[in-house]
C-alpha cells in the first residue's frame, strides 16, 4: 500500500499487513507531521474530537496534530511552566514594591541582634573558661581563643540568617526582610558579601554607610546598594 504525506508529498511503499488494525496516526519521516492512515475516517469519526491549539484544525482526539504534528503533552507541559514562571515572577515583583524599612526599625532590628548574638558569646566564653582548666579560670590563651570563637560566631549569625530566609531573629521579630532588589531570596553568597564587605566600609566611614538607610529614596544604606537588596516591610 502507497503512503502520502499530506504535508509534504512523501511516499512510501507499506505493506498492509504492517498497518494496524484500529484508527491510527503515523509520523512521515521526512517531515515528522503525522496524519491518519487512510481507511480509518471513518472509524475515527466515533472518536471525541478536539481543536490543536495551535493550528486550531478538528480532529479525533490523539496525542498529536493530525495537520502540525504538534505533541500536547509537551506543549501542556511547557505552557504549565510558563504560568509558573510568570506566577514566580509576578510574586517577585510584589516583593519588590513592597515599602522599604527605615532606619529606625531596622536600627531596632540591629540592637535586638546584637544582644542576642552578645547573649550567646557571654555563654560560650563561660564554657569555654570551665574547659580549658577544669575549673572557672582566665588566661591569656583562653582570651584569645574566646576572640576568635566570638567572632566567628557572630559572623555566623548574620551570614546564615539572612542568606538562609533574609531574616534574623531581630527583623523576624519586626517583620522585616532583606531580598534582593529583583525580589529573590540572597544565598548565603551574597549575605557574606552585604553583611561582612558592605557592612565594613558601612561602618569604616563614621557610619555612614548605615546612615545613608535614613536619607536614601529606597531606604538603602551603602551595603544595600553594593549587594542590590533592600530591606522590605512585610
Amino acid at each position: 500500500m502507497q503512503l502520502t504525506c499530506p504535508h509534504c508529498q512523501f511516499s512510501k511503499e507499506v505493506a498492509v499487513a504492517k498497518l494496524p488494525a484500529k484508527p491510527a496516526q503515523v509520523s512521515c519521516p521526512q517531515c515528522k507531521g503525522r496524519f491518519a492512515l487512510p481507511g480509518h475516517d471513518a472509524e475515527s469519526s466515533n472518536l471525541p474530537r478536539i481543536n490543536c491549539p495551535v493550528c486550531d484544525t478538528e480532529q479525533p482526539e490523539t496525542d498529536a496534530c493530525s495537520s502540525c504534528g504538534l505533541i500536547y503533552a509537551k506543549y501542556h507541559s511547557a505552557k504549565h511552566q510558563e504560568v509558573s514562571a510568570g506566577l514566580i515572577e509576578n510574586r517577585l515583583s510584589v516583593l519588590a514594591d513592597k515599602p522599604k524599612a527605615g532606619f529606625w526599625l531596622r536600627l531596632v532590628a540591629i540592637m535586638i541582634d546584637g544582644f542576642l548574638v552578645f547573649l550567646i558569646q557571654v555563654a560560650f566564653g563561660i564554657l569555654l573558661a570551665f574547659a580549658s582548666n577544669g575549673g572557672f579560670s582566665w588566661d591569656d590563651s583562653t582570651s584569645t581563643l574566646l576572640q576568635v570563637f566570638s567572632t566567628v560566631i557572630s559572623l555566623f549569625y548574620w551570614i546564615f540568617f539572612t542568606g538562609n530566609c533574609g531574616q534574623t531573629p531581630g527583623k523576624m521579630l519586626l517583620r522585616i526582610q532583606v531580598i534582593r532588589v529583583d525580589g529573590t531570596n540572597l544565598g548565603y553568597g551574597k549575605a557574606f558579601y552585604r553583611e561582612v564587605v558592605g557592612k565594613f566600609l558601612s561602618g569604616i566611614i563614621f557610619a555612614i554607610g548605615y546612615l545613608m538607610a535614613a536619607f536614601d529614596d529606597q531606604k538603602q544604606g551603602l551595603h544595600d546598594r553594593m549587594a542590590k537588596t533592600y530591606v522590605i516591610k512585610l
